[in-house]
């Protein structure tokens, strides 16, 4: 038998073995981490931001739907006060407190044709009495005088 010399050469450095959870796969799953945290931690402070700048105008538009029913309640009471001053009665009454007196013969201007329908006359102040307030008849007067004597002793 023969013995055959083989040429074998020592290994001085071991081979290295490749195992999980070795520093480059920690280095790495670490940063994703760290990113989806910081995903996370700026997604909750937009949430915030949001979530305060929409509290604030909410405040706002409930401030702003008050003052607005404010506003249209005065609106209201100034036009109901502006209907009330240029009734017709209140214009009569007005008129008779600067002396006028209503006419009874009144004559009309037609723009479309111009010319004056009616024949208009000159008011003497002694044709409708019966319009005139401080004619009115004395039960009337009566009346009005008892009913400002009773709301001035109940006020």
């Amino acid at each position: 038998m023969t013995t055959y010399v083989a040429d074998v050469t020592p290994v001085t450095a071991p081979r290295p073995m490749v195992r999980q959870g070795t520093a480059t796969t920690m280095s790495s799953s670490l940063g994703f981490f760290a990113m989806l945290a910081m995903l996370v931690v700026t997604g909750m402070a937009i949430v915030m931001v949001v979530t305060t700048q929409v509290g604030a105008q909410s405040r706002d538009l409930s401030a702003l739907r008050r003052e607005a029913a404010v506003q249209s309640y005065e609106v209201a009471a100034l036009q109901t006060e502006l209907e009330s001053i240029s009734s017709t009665g209140s214009l009569a009454l007005r008129a008779a407190e600067l002396g006028m007196v209503p006419n009874p013969y009144p004559a009309f201007v037609d723009l479309s044709t111009n010319s004056v329908l009616g024949a208009p006359q000159a008011v003497e102040g002694d044709e409708a009495t019966y319009l005139m307030r401080d004619n009115a008849p004395a039960e009337t007067t009566e009346l009005a005088e008892s009913v400002t004597v009773n709301e001035s002793a109940e006020g």
